[in-house]
């Protein structure tokens, strides 16, 4: 009986590794943009939120600014949600004197750590951009990229918040990093 339940306690304790690597470590997004937003409201727990960001590439001389528009639902009793997310983005690569517009659709996870700190991960992927020879969109198969987000939301009321949100990035197609700033407005439906 003892080898039972010391067998149990193991399986309980990798289980929480698994979920705590799926939900906190993951990483995910594209070059940013995640608001890292999810409803507070227990009652209302669909959220819409829209941001702007600002990031720099670590590896070379290169920044990008970016909009987004996000979805989420917290799930019923926890403090997770999950969301999808539909970016764009304009990178300036400064060496190159180069420019590239890029539409991402991602799908991410949040975790309420208090009533106003969260962190999430992700997953995205490119889909459009400006990366050809015309410097028009085109549809593209673009980069994955995920990321580690980290955010504040601020109550403006029980329904909206303001919300900002660190990321810290990784392009898995062109293996770079990057880190970036978001400041969002978002409001519970």
């Amino acid at each position: 009986m003892a080898a039972k339940n010391k067998m149990l306690s193991c399986i309980m304790i990798t289980n929480k590794f698994i979920v705590f690597g799926i939900v906190l470590l993951l990483p995910s997004v594209l070059w940013s943009q995640f608001s890292s937003n999810i409803s507070r409201n227990e009652k209302k727990r669909s959220f819409v939120s829209f941001s702007a960001s600002y990031g720099e590439f670590i590896e070379r001389d290169a920044w990008f600014y970016g909009f987004n528009g996000e979805f989420s639902k917290r799930l019923k009793n926890v403090p997770i949600g999950i969301a999808g997310s539909l970016m764009w983005d304009q990178e300036k690569d400064v060496k190159k004197d180069k420019i590239v517009s890029t539409f991402t659709a991602a799908v991410t996870g949040s975790y309420l750590i208090s009533n106003r700190w969260s962190v999430g991960t992700g997953l995205g992927k490119g889909f459009m951009d400006t990366d050809n020879s015309n410097k028009k969109y085109k549809w593209a198969d673009g980069d994955w990229s995920t990321a580690l987000f980290f955010g504040y939301q601020i109550p403006l009321n029980l329904k909206s918040s303001i919300g900002i949100s660190a990321s810290y990035e990784y392009n898995m197609s062109a293996n770079e990093t990057s880190l970036s700033l978001d400041v969002s407005y978002g409001f519970s439906l």
